[in-house]
């Protein structure tokens, strides 16, 4: 008898069924209608964030999906920032969010309950810290890597050793 599984709720049942574990139903189906590219990543933005993804949708050619770290939040002594990541953006015109292998990547900090860009350039990749309270970026592109640390009113290199 040959026993073919198809997708990944099938391969969840089959080693749980192995090992004697229970898979509640709802867990077993959030596999099969989970979508990674949403509309619903934009969604869940705030308003005024949303507006400005909105307006690179326009120049895009065709209508904004996201993958789920599109969006990410951090928070440092009380404020919070939330980063985009354009290689997580479904465009049709790719060149509007990306440049070879570097893509756009935004930081917005909120004040007010108004966010305001801190941020924006096109790198490789950006990944929010939190040390201590204050939040800082590592910043990788083109093989190299630099730190920043908001300030209070934007975000400022980080010496090291080694330069940047």
């Amino acid at each position: 008898m040959k026993l073919q599984l198809i997708g990944n709720v099938g391969a969840v049942c089959l080693v749980a069924a192995t090992l004697g574990i229970m898979v509640p139903a709802g867990a077993a189906a959030s596999f099969a209608t989970e979508n990674p590219w949403a509309a619903e990543h934009i969604d869940k933005l705030p308003p005024d964030i949303r507006r400005q993804v909105t307006r690179r949708e326009r120049v895009c050619g065709s209508n904004a999906l996201a993958g789920h770290y599109f969006a990410v939040s951090i928070e440092g002594h009380g404020q919070r920032f939330i980063s985009l990541h354009f290689e997580n953006f479904s465009c049709a015109n790719r060149a509007q969010v990306c440049r070879g292998d570097a893509c756009l990547h935004e930081i917005f900090a909120e004040s007010g309950g108004r966010h305001r860009v801190v941020f924006s350039n096109y790198v490789n990749d950006v990944k929010m810290t939190n040390e201590g309270g204050v939040v800082g970026l590592e910043v990788s592109h083109g093989g190299k890597r630099y730190n920043l640390r908001w300030d209070g009113r934007g975000f400022v290199p980080v010496k090291t050793r080694n330069g940047y």
